[in-house]
């Protein structure tokens, strides 16, 4: 069976149904893989094409620059880098959302991110190279409006950078 025929039989799940079940999952103590939906985590997580596994946490791990499932004020569950932490109050911004942050608490966090697969190469969180794009990334704030324009630019040119 070619690649495009398995991709063709993967169930796509809304994620309002998905990823309550994911933290379930997470509860009890697995690990789970999810493909990346949305944009909101570009240009490090592009949707269709990247995927993340997420895992159980400890709260004090909750700190800035780690990537959590979690769910806002609102009850909107979203994964995205926490920017900011206050007690338990957490402020988590998309890294392809140059402005908007979203607020959340320690309790609303469901997991954490485990490993990146990007264009099919693992980047676990815990190592170097993820450890350094969000380094990097967060001390680029000033710069990242014009940064994402540059991103969706050259996406638009190049193919391998859109979903598979």
């Amino acid at each position: 069976m070619r690649n495009n025929e398995v991709e063709s039989k993967k169930k796509k799940i809304p994620n309002e149904t998905l990823l309550p079940e994911v933290g379930r999952l997470i509860r009890e103590g697995r690990t789970v893989t999810i493909t990346v939906r949305g944009n909101s985590m570009n240009p490090f997580l592009v949707d269709g094409r990247d995927r993340i596994t997420l895992g159980g946490f400890e709260p004090e791990a909750l700190q800035p620059g780690v990537a959590v499932l979690a769910r806002d004020t609102a009850g909107r569950i979203f994964f995205h880098r926490i920017v900011f932490r206050t007690g338990d109050t957490l402020t988590m911004q998309g890294d392809g959302n140059p402005e908007q942050t979203e607020e959340s608490s320690v309790d609303q966090v469901m997991g954490v991110l485990v490993e990146a697969i990007r264009k099919g190469k693992r980047y676990p969180a815990a190592g170097k190279v993820w450890k350094c794009y969000s380094y990097c990334w967060m001390r680029l704030k000033p710069l990242r409006k014009l940064l994402l324009a540059l991103f969706r630019r050259i996406c638009r040119h190049n193919p391998s950078n859109q979903p598979e």
